[in-house]
C-alpha cells in the first residue's frame, strides 16, 4: 500500500514538472517568440532601473545588460539589412538588361531606394517620440534618442546641439528633413567601382528629387577615393571633367591628342580633363587616401556618362576585347596568342584576378609616375589646372574665408563654364544670408560639421509630377495661389553630404560650436545662361542691398520708418560677410 502511494506521488510530481516545463516553453533561449535579444535588453534596463539604488549601480547594471543583450540585439533588428547594398546591386541588374530597358529599371531601383529610406526616417520618428512619452528623466531620454538614431540612421547628427530650441529635435523639423529635395545625403551616391583599394562612387540625378533641379540635370557629380599607394587604371570618359582634390595628396595624368600633362594634387586643386582624354591617377601618400570630387558634363547624354578602359580584366573590361581579332591582328601587327595574353587570355586573367579599377602599387611605382609632375599655382600658371587654395579669398574675415574661381577670370573653366568656390567657416559662424542670380551651387561638405537655412517657394512634392496632365494643371494653379509665401528648409550638414541651392534661393550656412565647417562647390548654369553675368547678393552684412534703396522704398516696404530699416540693415557695419554667433549671443 505505502509503495503504491509512493508511485502515485511520483507519478504526480512528474506530471507537474512536465506541465511547467510546457508552460514556460517559450521562455527558453532558442524557442520560437522568444530569442528577441533586444526585448530582453529592454526588460533588463527596466529591472536596473527599478532594482538598483543610486547612479552608479544603475549605471552598472545597464552595462552588464548591454554586454549580455544590447549588442546582439542591435545586430538582429537595427540593421537587418542595408538598403544601400541592394539599390546598387539593383542598379547593377539594370545594367545588365536592354540599353532602351535600363531608364525604367533604374527608375524602379530609386523608387524603392527612396521608399525604404522614408520608411527608416518613420520608424525614427515614432521611436523618437516614445523616447519623449516614457523617459521621464532628461538623461535617459536623450539615451533613448541616442539608440533610436543609432538604429535607424546610419549618419546620426554628431555636432553640438544649437541652445534652447535645438536640443531637442521636433517631429516637424524631422520631416521637413526627410522631404528635403536640395539635400543629398552621403548616401544618395551609387557605387559604379567600388573595391578593397578605392571607390568611385555616383551621386543620382539632380532632377530626381525634383524638376527645378532640371536646368542642372545634364551634370553628374561623383567621388574618387583611393588608399593609400594606390594606382587608378587609365581610362577615358564621354564628359568634360573637373577634378577637385579635397583630401590627401597624389598624381594625375592625362594625354589629349596632342600632349600629356600631369599634376601633383593637394586639397584646392583644380584639374580640368577635356572628354576623350586617357587619365589615371596615383595617391602619393602612405596613409591618407586620396579623394577628389568629379563633376562631368556629358558630350553624348545629358546626365549620363561612361568610362572606357583600354586595360582591365573582368571589372572593368578591356574595351579593345569587344573588337574581332579579324581587326585586331593587323591593327597590332600582333598574333591572336599574344593579344589573347594582353586582353582576356588565360594568363592575363590569372595575373589580374580580383582586381579592378584600383590597383595596388609599390612605392618605387608611385614615385616614378610622380617625376614630371608639377605643381599649379597661379591661374595663369598651367594650361589645365590651378590652386583654388593658393588664389586671394574673395571674401575674408577672422570668422572665415571663401575663395571662387569664375569661367571670366580663369581659362581653364570656360569650355565648361562652370564656378569652383571653397568655403571655410570658423566654428560658431555664419556666412551671411545671400543669392546669385545665375547660378546654382552644388555644394559638397568636405570637413566638420554645421547646417544650411535657405528659404524656398512652397514648391510641390515630386511624386505630384507623376501623375497625369490634369493633376499638373491643378497643380500650376495652386503654385499660382501660393506666390509670394515661402518655407525654411533647414539641413544638418556633415561630411559627404551634399546640398543645392538654386540661383535665386536665400541662403546661409552656419558651423557648429564644436568644429570648423569646410565646404567645395561648382556653379552650374543652364546651357543657356552666359556665366560671366552671375552676381552674389547680400541681404545682410556690410554691403547688403536693401542699404542702397531709396529711403521711400524702404518706408513703403516695410511699413515703418526709413531710419529704422537703416538702423538695422546697417547694424554690421564692421563685418560684411562672416560673422560670430558668439558675439550676437553676448549681446543679449
Amino acid at each position: 500500500m505505502v509503495r503504491n502511494k509512493s508511485a502515485c506521488v511520483v507519478l504526480l510530481f512528474s506530471l507537474f514538472l512536465s506541465f511547467g516545463l510546457l508552460c514556460s516553453a517559450k521562455d527558453f533561449p532558442g524557442r520560437r517568440g522568444d530569442d528577441d535579444p533586444s526585448k530582453r535588453y529592454e526588460d533588463c534596463r527596466r529591472r536596473c532601473e527599478w532594482d538598483t539604488r543610486g547612479q552608479k549601480e544603475q549605471q552598472q547594471c545597464e552595462e552588464s545588460c548591454k554586454s549580455q543583450y544590447g549588442e546582439k540585439g542591435q545586430q538582429q533588428r537595427h540593421r537587418p539589412e542595408d538598403p544601400q547594398r541592394r539599390y546598387e546591386e539593383c542598379q547593377q541588374e539594370c545594367r545588365q538588361q536592354e540599353e532602351r530597358q535600363q531608364p525604367q529599371c533604374q527608375q524602379r531601383c530609386l523608387k524603392r531606394f527612396e521608399q525604404e529610406q522614408q520608411q527608416s526616417q518613420r520608424q525614427f520618428q515614432e521611436c523618437q517620440q516614445h523616447c519623449h512619452q516614457q523617459e521621464q528623466r532628461p538623461e535617459k531620454k536623450q539615451q533613448c534618442v541616442r539608440e533610436c538614431r543609432e538604429k535607424y540612421q546610419e549618419n546620426p547628427w554628431r555636432g553640438e546641439r544649437e541652445e534652447e530650441a535645438e536640443e531637442e529635435e521636433t517631429e516637424e523639423g524631422e520631416q521637413e528633413q526627410s522631404h528635403n529635395p536640395f539635400h543629398f545625403h552621403r548616401r544618395s551616391f551609387q557605387s559604379r567601382f567600388r573595391e578593397e583599394h578605392g571607390n568611385f562612387r555616383v551621386l543620382q540625378r539632380f532632377a530626381s528629387r525634383h524638376p527645378i533641379l532640371r536646368g542642372i540635370n545634364e551634370f553628374r557629380l561623383s567621388i574618387l577615393e583611393a588608399n593609400p599607394n594606390t594606382f587608378v587604371l587609365p581610362h577615358h570618359c564621354d564628359a568634360e571633367k573637373i577634378y577637385l582634390a579635397t583630401n590627401g595628396r597624389g598624381t594625375l595624368t592625362f594625354l589629349t591628342h596632342e600632349n600629356k600633362e600631369s599634376y601633383n594634387i593637394v586639397p584646392g586643386v583644380v584639374v580640368k580633363v577635356p572628354a576623350g582624354s586617357t587619365v589615371y591617377l596615383a595617391n602619393q601618400d602612405n596613409k591618407e587616401k586620396l579623394i577628389i570630387a568629379v563633376l562631368h558634363r556629358p558630350v553624348n547624354n545629358p546626365g549620363q556618362f561612361e568610362e572606357f578602359f583600354p586595360a582591365g580584366s573582368q571589372r572593368p573590361q578591356s574595351y579593345l576585347r569587344a573588337f574581332s581579332r579579324e581587326i585586331l591582328e593587323p591593327a597590332f601587327n600582333t598574333r591572336s596568342e599574344q593579344l589573347d595574353e594582353l586582353f582576356g587570355g588565360r594568363q592575363s586573367r590569372r595575373r589580374q584576378q580580383g582586381q579592378g579599377m584600383f590597383r595596388k602599387a609599390s612605392q618605387e611605382q608611385i614615385r616614378a609616375l610622380s617625376q614630371e609632375a608639377t605643381s599649379p599655382r597661379e591661374k595663369s600658371g598651367e594650361r589645365f589646372a590651378f590652386n583654388l587654395l593658393s588664389q586671394t579669398p574673395r571674401y575674408s574675415n577672422q570668422n572665415g574665408r571663401f575663395f571662387e574661381a569664375c569661367p571670366r577670370e580663369f581659362r581653364q573653366l570656360r569650355d565648361i563654364n562652370v564656378t569652383v568656390s571653397a568655403l571655410q567657416l570658423n566654428q560658431g559662424s555664419i556666412f551671411v544670408p545671400h543669392y546669385n542670380s545665375k547660378a546654382t551651387f552644388v555644394i559638397l561638405v568636405t570637413e566638420g560639421n554645421g547646417y544650411a537655412e535657405m528659404v524656398s517657394p512652397h514648391l510641390p512634392r515630386q511624386s505630384s509630377y507623376e501623375e497625369e496632365e490634369e493633376e499638373e494643371q491643378e497643380q500650376e494653379q495652386e503654385e499660382e495661389r501660393r506666390s509670394g509665401q515661402y518655407r525654411k528648409i533647414r539641413s544638418r550638414l556633415s561630411r559627404g553630404d551634399i546640398f543645392v541651392v538654386p540661383a535665386n534661393f536665400p541662403v546661409t550656412f552656419v558651423a557648429s560650436q564644436n568644429q570648423n565647417l569646410r565646404m567645395t562647390g561648382f556653379g552650374l548654369y543652364n546651357q543657356n545662361i552666359n556665366p560671366d553675368h552671375n552676381q552674389r547678393i547680400f541681404v545682410a552684412g556690410k554691403i547688403n542691398h536693401v542699404r542702397q534703396w531709396d529711403s521711400e522704398a524702404k518706408e513703403l516696404a516695410f511699413g515703418v520708418s526709413s531710419r529704422l530699416v537703416d538702423e538695422i540693415f546697417n547694424s554690421n557695419p564692421q563685418e560684411s560677410y562672416f560673422v560670430s554667433r558668439q558675439r550676437q549671443r553676448a549681446s543679449e
